[in-house]
């Protein structure tokens, strides 16, 4: 299928040459390339969740979704140091060195793995605890596979940050893919043979591990690396300077983002937990038009930002502030229309109380889909500790938030929490991309 990386630069780059001086037409095409490539590739992981939603949790329960769930959330909130910012910032560095990607790959590998496996072996250690402290015993066995979730989502998302850093966005698309595909799978064989929690979990790592080995065989083997030692060393070091303000703003983002599952389910119960996870479920697949922005955004003002061209770097942050507001917009309305009806009956009634949560998630999607461009633009301009910074202060603010109203008010408090916490991120950001990009010509 892969032939060689000549052959799958000339069929992947989300640039389409043009004859003659249609350069405003060749950046808009290849622009809306990439967005095509990374609306399906956003999608591929979002319909997983969906098939795998429909499928396990009404045959799991609300009791045992919610412990699934958990999971997922505490091994999530573990890849903040797994992470420490590492794969935005190699992808990045990729896209910046597109001449000679491979020592800055190896690079990003070298240092992920310096934070993924301590992280990991922690994880195995303090799970038990973890699992008593957050819902009892019970959560003891589904909890022991917190480390191997770990492992596998910080193989899996390096890889596919590389991918976007390649601009190699349909094999982005063919690693989600078979992920999809392997992940319905085990579902499928959980309930063909009444199995549980549990053993769902070990076939979620184990599909992820494959489709992640997949994807880094074809990574490594197409962009080898011919640096000196002294070269790979100043990569490495580079990785890790860039990735630390990153590492900031990325564990801002998971706290804000996953701590309320977490907190749902030790101030109330795991079934509470569920009843909140499903309709997160159904927000984040309403979110992935936004998803696909992002990425399609990252390495195209990067680029543009790179050759220091303002006119350019303006027109791809205003294409994408376009897209954004106007999904946003659409896509609000249709959630709180919709959303309750569709996900009751995707879910079945044992979930209806997903759904007046779903409505009042509706301002979530708006904010995060109009501060979509935030991320990217700040990247871009080489800002990382300014977003830092606004992820610290989101992250504080969601888990006081959080601590206040979930105990009056359950799930619904976190729900209120998280729209607290994520309006002056979107305000600020927005604010101060606007005075970075479209009130001078950008400088570093």
């Amino acid at each position: 299928m892969f032939t060689s990386a000549s052959a799958w630069r000339a069929w992947d780059s989300p640039t389409i040459a043009l004859d003659g001086d249609s350069v405003e037409m060749k950046a808009r095409s290849g622009f809306a390339a990439g967005m095509a490539w990374n609306l399906a590739s956003a999608a591929l992981p979002l319909v997983a969740s969906f098939l795998v939603s429909v499928l396990l949790f009404p045959y799991l329960g609300r009791e045992a979704t919610g412990q699934y769930i958990l999971v997922m959330s505490a091994a999530t909130v573990l890849l903040i140091v797994a992470k420490f910012g590492v794969q935005s910032a190699a992808s990045r560095l990729i896209t910046e060195n597109q001449e000679a990607p491979g020592v800055w790959i190896r690079a990003g590998i070298v240092v992920r793995s310096l934070f993924t496996l301590p992280t990991a072996l922690l994880a195995l250690v303090i799970s038990p605890f973890l699992a008593r402290a957050i819902d009892g015993p019970s959560l003891i066995p589904p909890f022991w596979l917190v480390a191997p979730v770990l492992l596998a989502a910080s193989a899996y998302e390096l890889a596919s940050e590389t991918l976007v850093g390649l601009r190699r966005f349909s094999a982005i698309f063919l690693v989600r893919l078979g992920f999809l595909v392997l992940r319905v799978a085990a579902v499928l064989i959980v309930r063909s043979a009444a199995l549980g929690v549990v053993a769902f979990l070990f076939g979620h790592v184990l599909s992820q591990l494959l489709t992640s080995a997949a994807a880094w065989g074809w990574i490594l083997r197409h962009f080898p690396s011919h640096a000196t030692r002294e070269e790979k060393t100043q990569a490495r070091k580079r990785v890790l300077a860039v990735s630390a303000p990153l590492a900031i703003s990325s564990a801002s983002f998971l706290i804000y983002a996953q701590t309320d599952k977490l907190m749902v389910g030790w101030l109330r119960d795991a079934a509470t937990a569920g009843d909140f996870g499903v309709a997160r479920t159904v927000l984040d697949a309403a979110l992935f038009p936004t998803f696909a922005l992002a990425w399609t955004l990252r390495p195209a003002l990067v680029s543009a930002f790179k050759s220091q061209d303002a006119q350019e770097t303006r027109a791809r942050l205003l294409e994408g502030l376009r897209w954004s507001v106007a999904y946003s917009l659409l896509g609000g309305l249709l959630l709180y229309w919709l959303g309750p009806a569709v996900l009751v009956r995707l879910f079945t009634h044992d979930f209806s109380a997903s759904g007046p949560l779903l409505r009042i998630m509706v301002p979530i999607l708006v904010l995060r889909g109009i501060g979509t461009v935030i991320f990217p633009s700040l990247l871009a301009a080489d800002r990382q500790t300014t977003y830092a910074r606004l992820m610290v202060l989101t992250a504080l603010l969601n888990v006081a938030a959080n601590f206040l109203l979930i105990p009056p008010l359950g799930a619904e408090g976190a729900v209120l929490a998280t729209i607290a916490s994520l309006l002056p991120l979107t305000v600020g950001g927005l604010w101060i991309v606007a005075k970075l990009f479209l009130g001078r010509e950008p400088s570093r």
